[in-house]
């Protein structure tokens, strides 16, 4: 079977994290796309897979990434029937700037850039304090806690741009 529109929607969603999206809307063209496409694929690997997630068509249902020249070929395993496709990026752009907004922009910089900039931050041990559990109550909880409503900033500000097949009503 052939994908469908929604299929694509959630094929683009579940590919990027919000860094990833935020690097793909700001490339110039196509070629810069198609290169970009094919660097990240080859970082994954051979293959990338995700399960859908509950609420969405095919809960469940495994989604298979496989790099295709100029794009790469989707997959997914339904129960009802298997459905394949192949996608270029710019099809994939296109669904992206679909709903990209100046606002839904900002959003998604400000939130991938005040993630980095916290992560940057990180102290990976105990030292400069006196045990690791002053380390741990001073600084990993609560820098594990800021980091976590960071993270969600990002995800949200990505739905906003990439919702599932069954969108919300937008709120910007």
């Amino acid at each position: 079977m052939i994908l469908s529109d929604g299929d694509m929607r959630l094929a683009a969603r579940d590919f990027f994290s919000p860094a990833l999206l935020l690097e793909f809307i700001g490339l110039a063209d196509s070629e810069a796309r198609a290169a970009w496409g094919e660097r990240v694929m080859k970082e994954r690997g051979l293959r990338f897979t995700q399960r859908r997630q509950p609420g969405d068509p095919d809960a469940g249902a495994l989604t298979i990434w496989t790099p295709a020249p100029g794009g790469f070929r989707y997959a997914v395993e339904a129960k009802a029937a298997q459905r394949t496709g192949y996608a270029t990026w710019n099809e994939v752009h296109a669904v992206i700037v679909e709903r990209l907004t100046a606002a839904r922009h900002v959003a998604l910089r400000e939130a991938v850039e005040n993630f980095q900039a916290h992560d940057a931050g990180y102290v990976p041990g105990p030292v400069p304090f006196a045990t690791s559990e002053m380390w741990r109550a001073q600084f990993y909880e609560p820098w594990s806690s800021r980091s976590c409503a960071l993270q969600l900033d990002a995800a949200s500000a990505l739905l906003s741009i990439l919702p599932g097949a069954n969108e919300n009503p937008t709120l910007f």
